[in-house]
């Protein structure tokens, strides 16, 4: 007799649940349940049932979807079910394989069913373990952090040439922490002109930027901008208000930013990865600190065509005739952040290390291919090198 299984097909806040013993004994109909625990229990009476009837230990199979399925998922580690997780990729082979594919969503339960038992309980054989980590939580909280520090930094520069134009002829730096300080504390070109150098430079120096005797130098050049500058806007202008705004949010910004990446620092220093992929030269700590978070739970990737295949950096084969269907683009059907991590990384070592994967990358290009298609078949190579440093334990070596 075939495993009895609870067969889920996942949706947002609710799911589609039927079961089976065996693909041809499927046990009633589908039914909905939504993530609450008054409605979970019905997965616990269904299992109860199935194993009394199979007189086996029940397994729950579900389509991965993101984060929908994990209170669920939880759910059923909870009442002690083997939890086995089915790629969405398999469950649309199988369904597309009939002659007439449907896919509804209680139509589905039996596609993930049908994919469990026929493709791969075999293959199946370490139970699902949730990847929603702390260590991924801050990589994605960091990321969309510096996703918002980059757009309220472009509002800011917008403001800042409206407000203070032609600054940069003054300082080199607009950015930096003595432009910005006048800035914040002074708000516009004009007020400037009321204060004195004497007065600037205190500021500066109470902001620990530099001393008094270096602050009036700067203080003397700050007084030449205000008194030549021609504003787009006066000091009462709504404009300057949201300069002051959009400079607070960075501030505040770039010091949750620091803070994660202490968080992340802290918990990745009690694994082997992050050391192993910061032995890579050009790839630094905080790219390091991405690619470790995200990569997380290495142990179940098999095979180095496993972890390729989760960062979507696998080939698209389509094959017909003469056509072999191969050297076409990846599939990008993985985790994104690690992707453009690894190309960050194959970007960064390109003209400064000379290495095995930089060396790789210039085969490529000397073969003819563009430079975007040579540098993502080197992040494949990159992303086999990380496979192997992991599974054998031993750092990047240069020769």
């Amino acid at each position: 007799m075939e495993r009895p299984i609870i067969s889920c097909d996942v949706s947002k806040g609710s799911s589609h649940i039927r079961g089976f013993i065996g693909l041809s004994n499927p046990i009633g109909d589908p039914f909905v349940v939504h993530h609450v625990k008054s409605e979970l229990k019905l997965i616990k009476e269904l299992a109860k049932s199935l194993e009394k009837q199979a007189h086996q230990k029940v397994a729950f199979v579900f389509e991965y979807t993101g984060v929908y399925h994990e209170s669920i998922v939880r759910y059923a580690l909870k009442i002690g079910l083997i939890v086995y997780a089915i790629s969405p990729l398999e469950s649309a082979k199988v369904r597309k394989s009939s002659i007439r594919p449907v896919k509804t969503d209680s139509r589905d339960c039996t596609s993930i069913a049908e994919t469990f038992y026929k493709r791969e309980e075999k293959h199946l054989n370490k139970p699902y373990v949730s990847d929603q980590t702390d260590l991924k939580a801050l990589s994605r909280h960091r990321r969309s952090l510096l996703d918002e520090l980059r757009a309220v930094k472009c509002t800011y520069r917008r403001y800042l040439d409206l407000i203070w134009p032609c600054l940069d002829l003054y300082f080199k730096e607009v950015t930096g922490k003595i432009v910005t300080t006048v800035v914040r504390v002074y708000h516009h070109p004009d007020v400037l002109k009321r204060r004195t150098s004497q007065q600037i430079a205190e500021v500066l120096e109470n902001n620990g930027h530099c001393s008094y005797k270096r602050g009036l130098s700067i203080a003397d050049k700050i007084k030449d901008y205000a008194l030549d500058s021609m504003s787009g806007v006066d000091e009462k202008s709504e404009y300057v208000n949201c300069l002051t705004s959009a400079l607070d949010r960075i501030i505040d910004l770039e010091k949750q930013v620091l803070e994660t990446d202490k968080k992340m620092d802290r918990l990745l220093n009690r694994g082997e990865l992050y050391g192993l992929i910061k032995s890579i030269p050009g790839i630094g700590e905080k790219l390091s600190m991405v690619i470790s978070a995200e990569i997380g739970d290495y142990t179940r990737f098999k095979t180095a065509k496993q972890l390729v295949a989760y960062i979507g950096l696998d080939p698209h084969i389509d094959q017909s005739g003469n056509d072999d269907g191969e050297h076409r683009s990846i599939t990008r059907k993985g985790n994104s952040i690690l992707r453009s991590s690894l190309y960050l990384a194959v970007t960064c070592m390109l003209g400064q290390y000379d290495n095995q994967i930089t060396k790789f990358y210039y085969q490529k290009k000397s073969s003819g291919l563009p430079h975007k298609v040579a540098a993502v078949a080197t992040c494949r190579k990159l992303a086999c090198t990380i496979f192997g440093m992991f599974t054998s334990g031993v750092c990047f070596e240069t020769k």
